[in-house]
Parts: structure tokens; C-alpha cells; sequence
């Protein structure tokens, strides 16, 4: 009798963003998806739970892959997060919408980078983006 795999959750990065597989209306530069297989063919990553094919991505469009850590993994607090992020949570000012706006159109694109400036969460940059109206990020 075969031993069964625990899965694990793999974050996938993207050299740019790309359709959520599991919302049409959502654009990705990543996604974590838990398999216990990892298989490639000519030209894609596929991934796999338990014999079932739970993801696919063309070579081309993957930057990374990793495993995340595992459950004893201590994620950060609320408290720790804002001490690196202080606006975190806050409202956008509109004065900061003006500033974010005027950086993305003078080509601007590392949400770190960015995140830094506003002192927000890169996640947060991506979100505020979109929310402008910046739909096609990237």
C-alpha cells in the first residue's frame, strides 16, 4: 500500500500579471495552490492532489515556484506587520491617490518599490491600482 504525501502549498510567481485560475474577473503576478506533485511536460507546470490535476501553467509565464512554509510557521502579528507597513489598514488619502496615480504613469511598476513609499503592503499597492482603474496592471 502506497504511502500517502502530505500536500504542501506552492507559490507560483508570474513574469506578469495573468488571469486568477480560480477568478476570471482577478489578474495575478502569483498564486499558492496545495499539491503533493509537481510534473512538467515540454512547454508547462502541472500540479497535482491526490491523482487530480489541480493546476497547469504554461512554462513561459512562470517566474518562480516554492514551497511555502509549513504549519508551524509563526506568521506575523497585526503589531508586527505595522510596524513594517505603518498605514496598513489605513484609508487612502487622496493626496496619496493623486501621488500613486502620477509614479504608475511615469512607469512606476515595482510594488515594492512602491509599498515602501506608502508605507503599505505591496498586496495593498496592487489593490489601490486596481481600484484606480488600472485594470490591465503591468
Amino acid at each position: 500500500m502506497e504511502t500517502p504525501v502530505a500536500s504542501t502549498a506552492f507559490r507560483i510567481t508570474f513574469n506578469d500579471y495573468h488571469q486568477d485560475p480560480n477568478d476570471s474577473d482577478v489578474l495575478r503576478r502569483a498564486v499558492t495552490i496545495h499539491a503533493d506533485r509537481l510534473t512538467f511536460d515540454s512547454d508547462h507546470l502541472a500540479l497535482w492532489l491526490t491523482g487530480t490535476e489541480v493546476g497547469r501553467f504554461s512554462l513561459d509565464i512562470v517566474e518562480s515556484i516554492h514551497p511555502e512554509a509549513g504549519p508551524d510557521r509563526q506568521r506575523e502579528s497585526p503589531e508586527e506587520l505595522r510596524a513594517r507597513y505603518p498605514k496598513m489598514g489605513q484609508p487612502w488619502a487622496q493626496e496619496d491617490d493623486t501621488r500613486l496615480l502620477a509614479l504608475y504613469q511615469q512607469g512606476e511598476r515595482d510594488l515594492d518599490a512602491l509599498g515602501k513609499q506608502f508605507d503599505r503592503k505591496p498586496s495593498a499597492i496592487r489593490s489601490r491600482l486596481a481600484k484606480l482603474g488600472l485594470e490591465a496592471l503591468g
